[in-house]
């Protein structure tokens, strides 16, 4: 099963970056392709050309980094980042948003610069300070657009396998090899999409034995979904026990040490995870 039901599109100006944010900078586009959002790239662009592809744009994302780009007579003042971060500022309106991304939290030196610009922050402009591209898009997503109920129909199932997009090759891989000895219906959730998936998912996971919430790459999304899967279904009192699994690849128990007590966790290679799930669903009946 894959739900995907789209509301509102929206272009995005990536603006350019300071040469220390270059590898952010391609991150985050690479998420936002896979969000399904039309950028309008402004790699290079200065003045006339940057004002048209951003007054274009419905709105912007600049990245801060090291390099003070606000500042008159710094060195990142006259740059692309520096001139588009200007011409953004001087459109913000009711037709146009601009989102300024501090995924370091930057401090020393640099904090003069990071402050600077939140006091000076106008009217439609957001500041985002969380480290994970995933999270900063969903955030971005949530503002520049609503999100519609589902409405779909249930089936009954063993398992209720659930992970986001972005791994979906590997969790692929996990759902063929379960479903060939039971029943599964999975989720990808689409960061593309406008769905609002609480309610499917409260009641998806009513008709089903087990929910599995599986990431490789999407930790950062992956743990605080899970905890809120867990509260909206009733936390200890559910009827539908969880686990969560993580891809040995790049998950890590540090960061699962969140469900001590509360949820079944694991991380493990990824041959042997449909193993740890049935192993799972076995204690469960």
């Amino acid at each position: 099963m894959y739900i995907n039901l789209y509301n509102k599109k929206f272009s995005v100006f990536l603006a350019d970056v300071t040469d220390e944010m270059s590898e952010v900078r391609q991150e985050l586009k690479y998420v936002l392709v896979k969000a399904g959002i039309d950028i309008i790239d402004g790699q290079g662009l200065l003045y006339d050309d940057a004002n048209s592809k951003i007054d274009s744009a419905d709105c912007s994302v600049h990245i801060l980094g090291s390099t003070d780009i606000s500042t008159p007579d710094t060195p990142g003042y006259d740059s692309a980042a520096g001139v588009q971060y200007r011409i953004a500022k001087s459109l913000c309106g009711p037709n146009f948003k601009m989102f300024l991304w501090n995924p370091h939290k930057s401090s020393g030196s640099i904090v003069p610069f990071i402050n600077d610009i939140r006091r000076d922050i106008v009217e439609n402009t957001v500041y985002c300070d969380k480290p994970s591209p995933i999270v900063f898009v969903e955030d971005l997503r949530t503002i520049m657009n609503v999100k519609q109920p589902a409405s779909s129909q249930h089936e009954s199932a063993d398992i209720f396998f659930m992970y986001n997009e972005l791994d979906d090759e590997s969790a692929s891989g996990i759902f063929n090899m379960l479903r060939d000895v039971q029943k599964v219906i999975k989720l990808p959730l689409s960061i593309a999409s406008d769905l609002d998936y609480n309610t499917f998912i409260r009641e998806q996971l009513a008709h089903s034995k087990i929910g599995v919430i599986y990431y490789n790459y999407a930790g950062d999304w992956a743990v605080p979904f899970a905890r809120q899967v867990w509260k909206d279904t009733g936390g200890n009192s559910s009827n539908t026990p969880l686990l969560i699994a993580g891809n040995s690849e790049h998950a890590s128990t540090d960061e699962q040490k969140v469900f001590n007590g509360i949820m079944a966790c694991t991380v493990d290679e990824q041959l042997r995870i449909p193993l740890d799930i049935k192993v799972f669903l076995d204690k469960q009946n």
